[in-house]
Parts: structure tokens; C-alpha cells; sequence
């Protein structure tokens, strides 16, 4: 090779260039250029534990307010409006009583929706001190006071973690909707036997 001093490259195959000095190839090599990442390209996805103990809190928050139907018991009031007629006294004391138990459950799960909100922060900023690139905000969850529950913030997080972490978040995100589908259930269970008590209480001669 007869070539003027240089770089050209590397005739072992090699990535990147080595330096002819016009006589001879020399020991002196350079890595090829890495091409800057453009402004807009998304972060690379980054290895971190996804799964905060904030999340699993959020998750028991935000479906324990269904569990506390079970708290209600509407057996006596049932009974005593079935008997208003003969006994006014007594159906209005039953009437008292089961508005002070729905105001309860009302004001406890109130309670355990603000918990939710609280935990979902608390799982966003630790998702940032752990390295995520911008997380799925935490705000999305305070559609939860919007009867709304952890969907918008649960399914967010998943998505955003999937592109930007190895791990992903899929585990809180089926135990959630596993923990949404029970607490379902228990409600319909909850309605029917509500409505069972009912027109178990009616006169013979109506429910024929």
C-alpha cells in the first residue's frame, strides 16, 4: 500500500479506523463515531424494579371500599319499613340507623380513595428516584374521585413502563383487575341478597 499517513480503515476488519503511517500500518486505532442520539428519540428503556410497595397499597386502597357492603346490614331496616304501618316508631329508628351505617361506609371509603391517591404519588416519585424516565403521572389517579378508580392510572403506568423499563409492570397491573372483578362480584352478591331479603319480606299474597 503506497497511500499518504492517515487513517483509513481498519484492514483487520475491525470496527473503526488505524493509522497508516505511508509505510506501514501502526498499532494506534480509533472506535468508530457514535451517532448522538436525536433530541426527539424516545429514552432508553432502563433495568430497575418496577414493583413499589406504594402500588400494591394503592391497589388495596382502591378496591377495599366495595368490602365494607359487607359492613351494611339491611335485614332490620327492611323488616321495620315492611312494618311502618303498625309501627311507625320502630321503622323510623330502623330508617335512622341504616343511614347512619351508609353515611359511614360512605365516609370510609372516602377515606381509602384519598388513601389510593396518596399511594399512586408516592409510587410515582419512587418510580423517579429509582431511575424511570418520566413515569406515568400520578395526577391521572385523582380520577378516582370521579368513581373512576385506579383504571386511567393503573393502565398508564403499565403502558409507559413496558417502553420505557426491561422490566415492565404487568404484575400489579392483573392483580388489580383480578381484586376489581372480585370486588364485583361481591357487590352483585351483595344486591342480590339485598333483594332476596326484600321479597322475602313481603306478604305471601304479593310475591305470588
Amino acid at each position: 500500500m503506497s497511500a499518504a499517513a492517515g487513517w483509513y480503515p481498519d484492514p483487520t476488519g475491525a470496527p473503526g479506523v488505524r493509522w497508516w503511517d505511508g509505510a506501514q500500518w501502526t498499532a494506534h486505532t480509533l472506535a468508530p463515531p457514535v451517532a448522538p442520539r436525536p433530541a426527539d428519540a424516545p429514552p432508553r428503556p432502563v433495568d430497575v424494579p418496577t414493583n413499589t410497595v406504594w402500588i400494591w397499597l394503592a391497589i388495596a386502597a382502591s378496591t377495599l371500599p366495595l368490602a365494607w357492603l359487607l359492613f351494611l346490614d339491611p335485614s332490620g331496616y327492611i323488616s321495620a319499613t315492611m312494618r311502618a304501618a303498625h309501627d311507625a316508631e320502630a321503622a323510623f329508628a330502623a330508617s335512622a340507623a341504616w343511614m347512619l351505617q351508609c353515611l359511614t361506609v360512605g365516609l370510609v371509603s372516602w377515606v381509602f380513595v384519598g388513601a389510593a391517591i396518596l399511594f399512586s404519588w408516592l409510587d410515582w416519585r419512587e418510580l423517579r428516584r429509582r431511575g424511570v424516565p418520566l413515569p406515568f403521572h400520578w395526577a391521572w389517579a385523582l380520577l378516582a374521585l370521579a368513581s373512576a378508580g385506579l383504571a386511567v392510572y393503573m393502565v398508564g403506568r403499565t403502558v409507559v413502563l413496558r417502553r420505557r423499563t426491561v422490566a415492565g409492570g404487568w404484575p400489579p397491573l392483573w392483580v388489580w383487575i383480578g381484586t376489581v372483578v372480585f370486588a364485583v362480584i361481591v357487590a352483585i352478591t351483595w344486591t342480590m341478597t339485598i333483594v332476596a331479603q326484600m321479597l322475602g319480606s313481603l306478604p305471601i299474597g304479593l310475591t305470588a
